[in-house]
């Protein structure tokens, strides 16, 4: 199988993050976007939960496939998990959420991973079917590489004696090298979750430097400095555009057939519109692949 076969399959049902916020300032989510598409509904700590509520009411209503993030360390207990599950249950009947430990420094609650809700049975007994669990490729600030290791074979235990389907969504990265490195690595460690790659979107460069950087994204900032020309060009850049990682995501995963890589995940990084159009095109096949430049030129 070949690049540009290979991109076109792993985009053909790609996913798209969005902010509560963003969410208000689309008019129409089926504008840039198809029906079904998985778009997923970032936990921010300043934001409240009503506001994920209503776009996760929006998003079902239009015929999208809302995950809304649920963040544990944001969760006081068991009792408050179930009410926002039942929330976002009784609204849009979604069965699929992202779990993540969220970006606090404490717990506000008793959950301080996701293995401790996972282990509760609430998602089941509201009908979750499908859970996201978050990958680190370059890491993460808040967990040591051996708690990163003990975390995932503990999910890895737990999805083989659930009926729920549990899957990996990699924070985003510049560079594939650490991502198929990566996933190498968990593999022969014994991870068999599939992957869903996470790239950034078709944003500025220096809007992805300032996530980058706060997100923790180590080594691979590198290429987005080197592709941007330099720090002092990254404020008048280009806007980015993640082909190359996806080719070279796409040949770890021809290289290896054992390779977990399902599919791509895009952090627009508030540039949804120009995110969405190009990652349907994509999807569609409408690009022209350039090996010499590693590059996909969307077409008409």
């Amino acid at each position: 199988m070949n690049v540009p076969v290979t991109v076109t399959r792993l985009c053909h049902g790609f996913s798209i993050e969005v902010t509560p916020r963003e969410a208000r300032k689309i008019h129409r989510f089926s504008d840039h976007l198809r029906p079904g598409t998985s778009v997923y509904v970032t936990y921010l700590a300043n934001t409240r939960f009503s506001e994920t509520v209503e776009a996760v009411r929006r998003l079902a209503a239009e015929h999208m496939r809302p995950v809304p993030h649920l963040a544990v360390r944001a969760v006081r207990n068991e009792r408050h998990l179930d009410e926002q599950l039942a929330a976002l249950t009784g609204e849009a009947g979604i069965d699929e959420v992202l779990l993540i430990g969220g970006s606090l420094s404490h717990p506000v609650g008793e959950f301080d991973a996701t293995i401790q809700v996972l282990r509760t049975g609430c998602l089941e007994r509201r009908g979750i079917r499908r859970v996201g669990l978050a990958g680190h490729p370059e890491g993460s600030p808040d967990i040591s590489e051996e708690g990163l290791r003990q975390a995932l074979k503990d999910k890895n235990e737990f999805a083989a004696d659930t009926p729920m389907k549990l899957y990996l969504v990699t924070q985003f990265c510049f560079a594939p090298g650490p991502v198929v490195a990566w996933e190498r690595r968990i593999r022969a460690d014994g991870n068999r979750l599939p992957i869903q790659a996470g790239l950034p979107g078709l944003a500025s460069p220096a809007t992805l430097l300032k996530f980058g950087v706060s997100c923790g994204v180590g080594p691979s900032l590198k290429v987005l400095r080197r592709r941007a020309g330099g720090v002092l060009k990254m404020a008048t850049g280009p806007t980015y555009c993640p082909d190359a990682l996806m080719t070279g995501i796409a040949r770890g995963a021809i290289a290896d057939r054992h390779a977990l890589f399902r599919g791509y995940h895009f952090f627009p990084f508030g540039a949804y519109a120009r995110t969405a159009t190009w990652a349907n095109a994509i999807a569609e096949g409408r690009f022209t692949y350039n090996e010499r430049s590693d590059s996909l030129e969307v077409r008409p």
